[in-house]
């Protein structure tokens, strides 16, 4: 790797939870938002920017949670749930469930769960779904246009979907499946809000396993790396020019924050059962690097319409 690398030691919540993933932030309300997938809680952290982190409110939304996004209305979040798509109301804390995935969400005889998605730059919400057990691509990409609107499969044989990202000053997607361990660029056209499925191509492998990620104002992708204790820059040239290492080994996912979207945060993810125990390892943690004195600057996330 050609560039700075730093190392992160402060600046986390609290250890707590299983499975961190989803970070995401309202600039709106000023306030952070992530889960712990087998818990099927979302935490709440009002007034991120101006006060320590630690351990936030949180919501049982499901009997797991995969990804959240924004919504039109500050006080909801839709949630992709083992069974389909919820809305979560936070002034009530009341789940409504809008769509199912066909089938039960079972294929091949397994039980699927919903993993990562975002929220698309016309506000369709994508959500892709995975082999709970992750022996095999039996996954789905998924696409809801709105609260109204039928569930559209964009693909299949998903293996571990994760970190979709928009480029749209290059008429980019970017998505990942962790299982195969590699980042995808899809061609987009924003007119159509359309994806061009045949022009998929691998972009990014090689490199740990990548997992959650986030995009930056200049089309530069923020990648978690699962079992590396890092999270690298990627540039759109697809070279590594960055890296920040972090006092935990499984990073899941990361979003830029902050009302100035200078703050990156980072969710990371506990050993696992089959690792020796690390005094020097957080486990489940949140980070927060504070990146204005390196002029990065992230754009604030879209908002599903409801």
């Amino acid at each position: 790797m050609a560039g700075p690398s730093f190392t992160v030691n402060s600046s986390h919540i609290i250890p707590h939870g299983k499975l961190l993933e989803g970070i995401t932030y309202d600039e709106r309300t000023d306030t952070l938002y992530y889960i712990d997938i087998p818990a099927g809680s979302v935490f709440v952290s009002p007034n991120a920017a101006n006060k320590p982190l630690g351990v936030p409110n949180s919501y049982v939304v499901s009997a797991s949670v995969g990804v959240i996004g924004l919504t039109s209305d500050p006080n909801k979040l839709v949630c992709g749930v083992e069974d389909g798509i919820s809305v979560l109301d936070l002034a009530t804390g009341e789940v409504e469930n809008i769509r199912e995935f066909p089938n039960g969400n079972i294929a091949k005889g397994k039980k699927l769960r919903s993993n990562d998605g975002s929220v698309a730059p016309d506000g369709s919400f994508w959500v892709g779904t995975m082999d709970d057990s992750e022996e095999e691509s039996l996954g789905s990409m998924w696409l809801l246009k709105n609260k109204e609107s039928e569930l559209k499969e964009l693909w299949s044989g998903a293996g571990i979907p994760n970190g979709i990202n928009w480029d749209l000053s290059r008429n980019i997607v970017y998505w990942t499946d962790s299982f195969k361990e590699t980042i995808y660029k899809y061609n987009y056209n924003p007119e159509t809000a359309e994806i061009d499925l045949d022009s998929k191509t691998p972009w990014f492998s090689g490199v740990s396993t990548p997992d959650g990620s986030c995009i930056d104002k200049d089309g530069n992708l923020y990648v978690a790396l699962w079992g590396s204790n890092k999270v690298v820059r990627v540039t759109p040239e697809c070279k590594v020019d960055m890296e920040w290492k972090f006092p935990s080994k499984n990073m899941t996912c990361c979003a830029f924050g902050d009302k100035d979207f200078k703050t990156l945060y980072v969710t990371s993810a506990d050993l696992g059962e089959d690792d020796e125990p690390d005094t020097n390892d957080n486990g489940a943690a949140v980070y927060r690097i504070d990146l204005a004195d390196l002029n990065i600057q992230g754009v604030p996330k879209n908002k599903f319409i409801v």
